[in-house]
This record gives structure tokens, sequence and C-alpha cells, in this order.
């Protein structure tokens, strides 16, 4: 029986000494436990450093934290498997393996993804060794992430070389619809090479990634045996009945073929631990579709707020849902004390908007305040028609609206330290359908990512946990309130008929003939897109937001600006 201990933890980008002392935490806490503890991708580094990692300093400080590490575990008898850019005659990705004060192995990470959201290629020199080493009589081989998502990849070469546990840490960020399609190949891994496959992933909020923990141990025949929490740090010890697998392959002909024909992979190591009392393992639920990216909204957001110091947040409330749901999200991540609203009624603002902000703020005890727009408006006004003569109201003067009510905002941010939280949804930054230096303005977009259509089935879900926001706000058509009778249909087609075009257009990759050939209208789908082309420039310009959904807006979506191409 071997135990291992998979530790699901939150790391910061950057904060060596935090991250050092965190790992030795869970060393100390599971030494007793545990003949091997892994802990996540990257850890001591916090993982995407990117450019920190061309720094020789950072790297520097990386080392020395890790020798720190080795020379601490003199007092363990466990294996410690710690992640960290490693630089030898170049830089790796790498894991590094000890126990007792030394190093007994390196494994540098093979398949290095370029892809999305990832630019390892740019950091990273590939890895070419395999690394097994032997724990009480049993082979244990080690991998990173992107590894195991080859089904010919090293983990194969290691198990046809005797590998009865794989161990593979993670840095994998969120979307919706990854975690299934990971479990579903994971499982496969483990019952093509006939082992155990134990996969720990980094949880926690960087930038505009989300780390989703939900770390896994995978029996032999493909089942989950221990699962850690969602999005929250969770450390876990399994005992693995290793026996199992040469069981199960002395009885599979098609292994033993296989196996005969891989060459032996030298095993680094041999050790011999004491015995560990068995542990029982856990299997923690896993949330629904609304749960789980509500999850993800509030843990990003909490973490982004936390690790960059602010120490309250500020948003504009308008009685509409967008706002009504980022400052549930705000307030539930971070506490009531530290979010404040301020509704910013112009002329055109109605009774009804007003009582749902008041309401809302009240349900949620946050701070609220009122700084009515109108008399800055006229003045701009003024100052305009003395310029221009006589001006026609048009869309530039619903935008200065915008820009007044996000100056405001800036000036509380300026002057108390506070974070302004932009409001703006994926559906209105994809057409344009939000004012640049004004509602899309802000210092994080928590809901950057989700389009109308999601904010509205997020709403209900929160409001499933705690009816906070008005029914009213649900029912009523969504406006800017810009100018009179305004509703955000008169410019857009409905959301749903847009959300679907903008998923097929952006997710899917689809060409405008071919959304069209799915039944929708082709006006609406020739409009759509030529406004999201249009708006390209805007969507640069605007800020860091956590990413939920395949294709984010930022790394995952790099169009030009400068654009002719007409589909």
């Amino acid at each position: 029986m071997l135990n291992i201990t998979l530790a699901q933890l939150n790391f910061t980008v950057g904060d060596i000494e935090a991250n050092r002392k965190k790992i030795l935490k869970v060393i100390e806490e599971n030494k007793d436990v545990s003949h091997l503890i892994a802990f996540p991708e990257l850890a001591l580094s916090g993982y995407p450093a990117e450019d920190l990692l061309l720094q020789p300093h950072f790297l520097a400080e990386c080392k020395k934290a890790l020798e720190e590490i080795i020379t601490k575990s003199k007092n363990y008898d466990t294996v410690i498997a710690v992640g960290l850019p490693y630089y030898e005659f170049d830089l790796y990705n790498a894991l590094v393996v000890i126990y007792k004060g030394e190093v007994f192995g390196i494994y540098k990470k093979h398949y290095l993804p370029n892809y999305s959201v990832f630019d390892e290629y740019r950091y990273f020199r590939k890895g070419e060794e395999p690394l097994i080493i032997e724990i009480n009589g049993y082979k244990v081989a080690f991998s990173i992430c992107e590894d195991i998502w080859y089904p010919d990849g090293v983990e194969r070469k290691t198990a046809l070389a005797g590998a009865q546990l794989i161990v593979n840490v993670n840095a994998s960020p969120y979307h919706i619809g990854k975690y299934s399609f990971k479990e579903s190949f994971l499982k496969a891994r483990a019952q093509d090479n006939i082992c155990f496959v134990s996969y720990v992933n980094l949880v926690g909020g960087q930038d505009e990634l989300v780390f989703d923990g939900r770390s896994l141990v995978i029996s032999p025949d493909g089942k989950i045996i221990a699962r850690a929490k969602a999005f929250e740090e969770d450390v876990f010890t399994v005992s693995l009945e290793l026996e199992e697998v040469k069981r199960k392959r002395v009885m599979d002909l098609r292994w033993r073929e296989a196996s005969s024909r891989e060459t032996t992979i030298k095993v680094k190591s041999f050790l011999n631990l004491g015995k560990r009392s068995f542990r029982e393992p856990r299997i923690e639920y896993l949330p629904k579709e609304e749960e789980e990216v509500y999850k993800a909204l509030k843990l990003g957001l909490k973490d982004y707020v936390d690790k960059n110091s602010f120490e309250k947040v500020i948003l504009g409330l308008s009685g509409g849902i967008d706002s009504s749901f980022v400052a549930c999200l705000a307030t539930d991540a971070l506490g009531k004390d530290r979010v404040i609203g301020i509704y910013m009624p112009s002329q055109f603002s109605s009774r009804e908007s007003y009582e749902d902000a008041k309401t809302l703020a009240q349900n949620l005890g946050i701070e609220f305040h009122v700084i009515p727009i109108e008399n800055i408006y006229n003045a701009y006004f003024k100052e305009f028609e003395r310029e221009l003569c006589e001006i026609e109201f048009d869309v530039a003067d619903e935008n200065i609206q915008a820009r007044i009510r996000a100056n405001i905002l800036f000036y509380f941010s300026n002057k108390f330290g506070y974070l302004v939280l932009s409001t703006s949804n994926k559906s209105e930054t994809a057409v344009g359908y939000t004012t640049i230096y004004g509602d899309m303005s802000g210092g994080f977009a928590p809901i950057k990512d989700i389009y109308k259509t999601w904010v509205y089935k997020l709403a209900r879900f929160r409001n499933s946990l705690k009816p906070d926001i008005p029914e009213r706000v649900f029912q009523k058509p969504p406006s800017a309130e810009l100018r009179p009778n305004q509703t955000d249909q008169d410019t857009l087609p409905p959301y749903e008929i847009l959300d679907k075009i903008l998923v097929l257009y952006i997710e899917e990759n689809l060409s405008p003939e071919e959304i069209i050939s799915k039944g929708l209208p082709p006006e609406a789908v020739y409009k759509t897109i030529n406004m999201l082309r249009k708006n390209e420039y805007k969507r640069k310009q605007a800020p860091v937001g956590i990413k939920v959904t395949k294709r984010a807006f930022g790394r995952d979506w790099r169009m030009p600006i400068t654009n002719k191409f007409k589909s």
C-alpha cells in the first residue's frame, strides 16, 4: 500500500516566500500519513508567471526557495514532488522529486502547450527524459499537465516500463465543459495503461484565469476513487493498493504484448519508507453548471481583489440585471463591508430603476450612494452648445452620460483606493454596445466572459440561494436608459438570437453562412458579425475579466484591429 497526498492549493504568482511556506506547512501536516506529497505545476513561482520567467533574479529566488525546501526535507520521511521553473542550461517547466535532503529526480515537461491562453514555447524548453522512482517496491512515474493529454505520450512509455502509479501535476485553467472532458480522458489513461492516475490541480484566480482544483485519483479500471473540492483549497491523502495493478496486468494479454516491446526505462531511485495507516478516500460532489460558473466567478473576483491588495470594490448600480448580478457576486466573494454601490440617475432614469437599485443594496447590506448626473450633463451640454451651436441629441449625447458615470466611479477609486468593477457582459462587449471610457471602464470586469442570456441564468441561480435581486429586474426589458423609452433591442437583435450567433462565431469558429444554415436569420447574423468586427479596437482597451468560456476575449481571442477580411 502506498499513501499519496495531493495538495490542491491556491498559490500567488511571484509570492515565492509565501508559496514556499504554504508548501512546507502541508508537508509538516502530512509527513506522518503520506509516502508521497505532490504539489501543482509551478507551485513555487505561481502559474502563469509569464515574463517574470525571463528575469534571472526571479529564477534565482525560485531556486533559493527550492533549496530551503530540500534542506527542510531532511526532517521528513516522505517524498516531496514540487513544481517550479528550473534553469539548467535552459529553462524548463519542471517537477523536482525530493527525499531526506536530496534531489532524487527532476522531471521536465515534455509537451508545451502553445494555444488558447498558453504561451509555454515562449518560456520553456521541452524535456525529453521520463522519470520513474521506486517507493517501497512500487514504481511511480511523473508527468506535468499537458503530457497526460497525449495517449501515446510519456505516461504510456513509463507505464509499459512498469510504473504502477502516474503522478500528474497541473495548472489547468477552467472553462465551461472542460472538467467532464478531462475526467473522461484521465479515466482512459488509467484504463489503457492499467495503472493508478493521480491528478493534482491548482486552484485559485490569476488575472483572467481561474483554476478549479477538482484533483482526482483514478483506479486502473477507470473509476474515480477520490476527488477534491471544486474551487477551494483541499489537501487529501489516499491509500493505493498498487498490487491491484500487478494482478490486472498479468491477466491482460494485450498489455503483456505491448510491454514486452518497451525499452526499459531506468529507475532513478529506490526508496524504502515506513508503513502508513490506511486513509479512507473521499469523493467531493460536482456542482451543476450554473453553480460551477458562479463559483468560478466568485473565486476569480475574490483572488483578483485580495491578491492585488484592494480593500474595497465600487460599482455603478443602475437597477438593471448586469449591475445587480455583479453586486451580488462581489458581496458573496468579498463580504458586504467591502462593496459600495453608486446610483447615478440622469433625466432619463426611471423611478423603478432607483427603487430596484436601492432595494438590492438594502437586501445585500452594502454601502449605497445616490449621485445624480443631470446637472453635470447639462454643464457639459451648455459648453458643447456654446462651441457647436445647435446640437441634435444622438449617440454622442447618450455616451457622455456613461462617461460621466465612469468619472464619478474613478473619482472614488482615486480618492479611496477602491477597485472599480465594470458591469459589461460578453454580448455587449462583442458588438460594441458599451461605451468606451464609460460603462466599459473598470479595473476588473467580472462578467466580461458571460453572455447576456447567461447573466439572467446566473442571477436566477443566485436568487435561488437568497432572493436579493428584485423580481422586477428580471421582468423589465434591458435598457441603458440613455434616452427616453430606450431598450437594448432598439439596436440589437433579441439576446436569445444574438448570443447564439456569438457562440457559433466566437467559440465554434463558424462562418456567417454556416451560422445561417443553422436556422438563424441572415440579417441578424450579418449585422452581429459586422458589429463584432468593427468593435475590436474597443475590446483591446477593455479591463481584464474572468475567463469561463472556451474562447474568451483577451488572450484567447487575438484578432487584428486593422482587418479588412469580411467574414
